[in-house]
C-alpha cells in the first residue's frame, strides 16, 4: 500500500487557541488598514506615505504548518527542514526610506529623542498626535488596547506547546519516534532537535538534511506522533482557556472589533 506524502496534521486541524490569535490573512488585513490610517495621518501634515509593496508570503503556510516539525514527505524530499520559496531569507524586507519630517510625524518625537523628551511637537504648523501617526493608527484599530493578538492568547500559545512536550503521552511517542529514527541511522531525542540540528541551519538544504527530514516524516507517521501530540496540546489549551475564560472572552471581543474596524477602514479608503 502506498503511504501518503502528507501526515494528518496537514489536513490542518485547528488548535483551540487559534480562535484567539490572528491568521495570516487577518494579520494582513490589520497591516493594510494600519497603512491607510498612517497615510491619512501624514496627509494632514502635507506629507506622503509611500511604503514598499509587500513581498511574497513567507514562513509556514498555516498556524499548524511546522508547529510539530516537517510533516510533508514531498516537501521534506525537496527542501529538508527549509521552507523553499517561503524562506524569509530569500525575500529580504526593504524598509521604506523616510525623511526626517516623516519620521517625526510617524513617531511623535525628534530623531534621537523619546516621546517624553520634549514639548508637544509640531510639523508644518500642525500638532503631532501623541505617539505620532503610528500610535494614532493603532488607536484607530484597537483603542487603548493591544493591537493584534492579546498577551493572554500569545502566552497560552507558547505555554501549552512547552507543557505538551513534557506530557507523558508525548514523551512516550517521542521515545518511539527516536527509536524509529535510530533504526534509520539518526540519533535525536525528539523532532525539534532534528529540525534545529546546527548542520541544517545553512542557506539551503544539504543532502544529509533531506535524508533526515524524510526519515523524520516517515517515523512520525509510523508512531502517530502528530495525532498524539496534537491531541495532548489541544486538551491542555481547552483546560487553560476554561480556567481563564473571562480573559479569553475579552481577547476574542477585542480581536473581532479590531478586524471590523480594519475592514471598515479598507472599505472606506
Amino acid at each position: 500500500m502506498q503511504t501518503p506524502s502528507v501526515l494528518p496534521v496537514s489536513a490542518d486541524p485547528n488548535l483551540p487557541i487559534e480562535t484567539y490569535l490572528f491568521s495570516e490573512a487577518e494579520a494582513e488585513t490589520l497591516a493594510r488598514a494600519g497603512v491607510v490610517l498612517r497615510r491619512a495621518c501624514l496627509q494632514r501634515f502635507g506629507l506622503d506615505y509611500a511604503v514598499n509593496p509587500p513581498g511574497p508570503p513567507t514562513g509556514p503556510l498555516t498556524f499548524m504548518d511546522r508547529r510539530y516539525g516537517v510533516t510533508d514527505r514531498v516537501e521534506a524530499e525537496a527542501n529538508g527542514y527549509h521552507l523553499g520559496d517561503r524562506d524569509p531569507r530569500t525575500h529580504p524586507v526593504r524598509p521604506a526610506q523616510l525623511s526626517a519630517e516623516q519620521q517625526e510625524v510617524l513617531t511623535g518625537h525628534l530623531p534621537g529623542e523619546s516621546a517624553a523628551d520634549g514639548a508637544e511637537l509640531q510639523v508644518n504648523g500642525v500638532p503631532v498626535p501623541p505617539g505620532g501617526c503610528y500610535d494614532e493608527a493603532k488607536r484607530g484599530l484597537a483603542g487603548v488596547g493591544e493591537l493584534g493578538p492579546s498577551r493572554v492568547a500569545q502566552q497560552a500559545n507558547f505555554q501549552t506547546f512547552k507543557d505538551s512536550m513534557s506530557a507523558a503521552q508525548v514523551t512516550r511517542v517521542f521515545e518511539a519516534w527516536s527509536r524509529c529514527m535510530k533504526e534509520k541511522g539518526y540519533v535525536y531525542p525528539n523532532p525539534m532537535d532534528a529540525m534545529s540540528d546546527p548542520r541544517f541551519l545553512g542557506d539551503s538544504p544539504t543532502p544529509l538534511e533531506v535524508q533526515v527530514a524524510t526519515a523524520d516524516v516517515a517515523c512520525k507517521q509510523q508512531v502517530d506522533l502528530i495525532g498524539t501530540w496534537f491531541g495532548v496540546e489541544a486538551a491542555l489549551q481547552k483546560e487553560l482557556i476554561a480556567r481563564q475564560q473571562a480573559d479569553f472572552t475579552v481577547a476574542l471581543a477585542a480581536k473581532t472589533e479590531e478586524l471590523a474596524k480594519a475592514d471598515a477602514v479598507l472599505r472606506d479608503r
